[in-house]
């Protein structure tokens, strides 16, 4: 009798036995039955218990996959990835544009960030205070060059400054 095992998402038949199959499946088989519907019989319990558990561990993993398909891209914007031919100097044949940049996207957060942070310091501190904690301690603007925006001294700059510093630690501390 011909047996159809299913392998790799594929069939394959085997001859076997009847008699050999009977014994190694453990089906009771009557006098009155014909072989075919022996061989019905012996194939739905090699199904039961071989081909559709294995299928379906393989089918439930993979059925969705397409191995064919071109890779995505991961940088927000739409389409594929570009493949470049197998003559390229390309490391894995893939175009650089595979791969998102992040460093614009971690840039802006920080914006953001820091945006809110001098939104808060203007909001609890008067606004002169908060453009000379911004100033100094955000944009990192040297005392000097600030001072000579202003048109004050140095000096002058540094006791605003810490003026500025004693307020913020009473606003915020």
């Amino acid at each position: 009798m011909k047996l159809t095992v299913r392998y790799d998402n594929q069939r394959q038949s085997i001859e076997v036995d009847r008699e050999e199959m009977k014994e190694w499946l453990n089906i009771e088989v009557t006098s009155e039955m014909t072989a075919a519907e022996q061989e019905k019989a012996i194939n739905e319990k090699f199904n039961e218990l071989f081909n559709k558990p294995d299928y379906n561990s393989w089918h439930k993993f993979d059925r969705h996959v397409d191995y064919d398909a071109r890779p995505k891209r991961m940088d927000g914007r739409g389409g594929n990835i570009v493949l470049a031919d197998d003559e390229s100097d390309d490391v894995g044949g893939c175009n650089i544009e595979a791969f998102p940049d992040t460093h614009s996207m971690e840039e802006s957060h920080r914006r953001e960030e820091e945006e809110e942070y001098c939104a808060e310091l203007r909001k609890r501190l008067k606004p002169d205070q908060a453009d000379l904690l911004i100033a100094v301690y955000l944009d990192k603007i040297p005392k000097q060059d600030y001072a000579a925006k202003l048109g004050i001294s140095p000096s002058a700059l540094s006791h605003r400054l810490e003026t500025a510093e004693k307020n913020f630690k009473k606003s915020f501390c």
